[in-house]
């Protein structure tokens, strides 16, 4: 299939490679269809890629290599969503905010994009959790260790 991207142009993909978000993004619920692509070989950087809005992506990072004691608890609402049964089965994203030319890089840890790639299913998940907020200085953190995140 061919999926037209206005960063990257034309693709073609194999269909089972895309990621459904039955509910969509938070202030995109009508991209419910997504590929999550390589922002360059070595790079920790992804795009997550609207299949049905070309212009619409979402530069995106696993928090695993940034963020100390990082933990996502899923209700039990969420994980059946997500078909989830096992915490192994769930890897996390966290969408990047790119500003002041690209100095100044901070991830949103409150809303967190929760994907099943057993199923090719995920979800942005509001957390309700007072340590994490939608503006975690990226550059700051890089700068100190690389450090884990936490699915409980």
């Amino acid at each position: 299939m061919n999926v037209e991207t206005t960063r990257f142009g034309t693709l073609e993909v194999d269909e089972s490679t895309l990621i459904s978000m039955p509910d969509g993004m938070l202030g995109f619920e009508n991209c419910q269809r997504f590929l999550l692509l390589q922002h360059r070989v070595g790079s920790n950087f992804r795009w997550f890629q609207s299949v049905e809005e070309p212009a619409v992506a979402f530069v995106v990072v696993d928090p695993v290599t940034h963020f100390a004691n990082y933990e996502v608890e899923l209700s039990d609402r969420d994980a059946e969503k997500l078909h989830l049964t096992d915490a192994e089965d769930a890897s996390v994203l966290t969408i990047l905010t790119l500003s002041n030319g690209g100095k100044d890089i901070s991830a949103n840890l409150a809303a967190p994009i929760i994907v099943n790639f057993k199923e090719q299913i995920a979800a942005q998940v509001v957390l309700q959790d007072e340590r994490y907020s939608t503006q975690h200085s990226l550059v700051q953190t890089c700068a100190e260790k690389p450090i884990a995140a936490k699915v409980a």
